[in-house]
C-alpha cells in the first residue's frame, strides 16, 4: 500500500525536520521543499500531496487531486476563507491558531509602554542629539483595556497585563466561560457601551465579514480622547480613511498599528506623519525565521495534528469557513 504523502513548504531547521519525521513512524513520507523553489519548480512535488504543511496558493491546491488536508502556519486563515475557490467540501483546513499568542503579546505589552512612556519621540530625539524632556507620561497601571477578540491572544495579552493592575474587559462571541485573567466579557451588541469606558482598545480580531470595518469614524470617537488604540489582528478592522480624519480632530492619545489596510501602506499615507502614531511592518506575529519559539510551537502541533490524522482522529484548530475562526 502506498504511504499517504505529506508536503513541508515550511522552512525547517534540521531538528524541526526531525521531529516531524519521529512522528510518522514511518506512516507517512515527508516531502520537504526549499523555500526558494518557485511555485512551477513545487507544483510537481505538490501534485502528489495528501497533506501540505503551508500556505500553498489556491491555483496549486486545485491541482492536487489527491489532496485532502493543507495545515498552514498562520493563524489567520482570511487567504483561504474570504476568497473563492479553496475546495472545501474535500480538503480540510487547519490553522495555526494558539501559536502566535506569546509574541504577539509581548508586542502589544511593547508597544503600549512605548506609546505611554513617549519611547518613539525620544529615540527620534536622540538621532537628532536632542536632551529634550518631553510631555506627560502615561501609566499602564489603573487603566481600563478592552480587547476585541478573547482567544488565545487576547487571553495572552489579559494575562499580562493583570501584574500592571489594569482592569481588563474581552469582547467575544459568547460571554460564558471566560479566563479568569479578565474582569469581565462582553458581546459585540455591548461595543458601543464599552468604548467610551476604555483607557486602552485592542483589536486581535481575524478578518472577516463581520469585522471589515468593525471600528469606523463612529466607534473611534466613542473612545477617549485620550485612548491608546493597538491593532495586531486584520487592517481591514479599522476604517483608515477615518482613522485619518479622528486622529487630525485630535482624538485619540495614541496608535499603534502593525496591520493596515491598505497593507503595505502606501510612502505618501497621511498615517505615516502622526507623531502619536506607531507604525509596524506585521511582524507582531514573527515565526520562521524571525523568531525560533513560535516557530517551534507551529512545529509541535504540526506533529500532533499529523499524529492525529494518521490515526483517524478529529484535527486541531479546524477552520469553518462560515465564521472563519478555528475551533478548539
Amino acid at each position: 500500500m502506498e504511504k499517504l504523502k505529506a508536503v513541508v513548504l515550511y522552512p525547517c531547521d534540521n531538528a524541526q525536520r526531525v521531529m516531524m519525521e519521529e512522528t510518522t513512524k514511518d506512516r507517512c513520507e515527508l516531502l520537504f521543499v526549499p523555500p526558494d523553489m518557485s511555485c512551477e519548480e513545487r507544483l510537481p512535488i505538490l501534485e502528489q500531496a495528501d497533506v501540505i504543511f503551508g500556505e500553498p496558493e489556491i491555483s496549486e491546491i486545485l491541482q492536487c487531486p489527491k489532496l485532502r488536508w493543507v495545515q498552514m502556519s498562520w493563524a489567520g486563515t482570511d487567504k483561504y476563507t474570504r476568497t473563492e475557490g479553496f475546495p472545501r467540501g474535500r480538503v480540510q483546513l487547519t490553522s495555526a491558531k494558539g501559536c502566535y499568542s506569546v509574541v504577539i503579546a509581548e508586542y502589544i505589552l511593547a508597544v503600549l509602554l512605548e506609546l505611554c512612556r513617549n519611547l518613539k519621540q525620544y529615540a527620534e530625539n536622540q538621532g537628532r542629539q536632542q536632551w529634550k524632556k518631553l510631555g506627560t507620561t502615561t501609566l499602564l497601571y489603573g487603566k481600563r483595556a478592552l480587547i476585541l477578540g478573547a482567544g488565545d491572544i487576547g487571553t495572552a495579552t489579559a494575562g499580562r497585563l493583570r501584574p500592571f493592575e489594569v482592569y481588563v474587559t474581552g469582547m467575544r462571541r459568547t460571554e460564558r466561560n471566560y479566563p479568569d485573567c479578565f474582569d469581565r466579557m462582553i458581546t459585540l451588541e455591548e461595543l458601543d457601551q464599552e468604548l467610551p469606558q476604555a483607557d486602552i482598545v485592542i483589536a486581535s480580531l481575524p478578518g472577516t465579514a463581520q469585522t471589515e470595518g468593525l471600528l469606523d469614524g463612529r466607534r473611534l470617537r466613542l473612545m477617549k480622547e485620550d485612548a491608546l488604540l493597538v491593532n495586531v489582528g486584520r487592517g481591514s478592522l479599522i476604517d483608515t480613511d477615518a482613522l485619518v480624519k479622528v486622529l487630525e480632530e485630535g482624538h485619540l492619545g495614541g496608535v499603534a498599528l502593525d496591520v493596515v489596510a491598505p497593507e503595505p501602506l502606501p510612502e505618501d499615507h497621511p498615517l505615516w506623519k502622526f507623531e502619536r502614531v506607531v507604525i509596524t511592518p506585521h511582524v507582531a506575529g514573527q515565526s520562521f525565521g524571525l523568531c525560533k519559539d513560535t516557530e517551534n510551537r507551529i512545529i509541535q502541533l504540526s506533529c500532533r495534528n499529523l499524529e492525529r490524522y494518521l490515526d483517524g482522529k478529529k484535527l486541531e484548530n479546524l477552520v469553518d469557513f462560515d465564521t472563519g475562526y478555528s475551533s478548539l
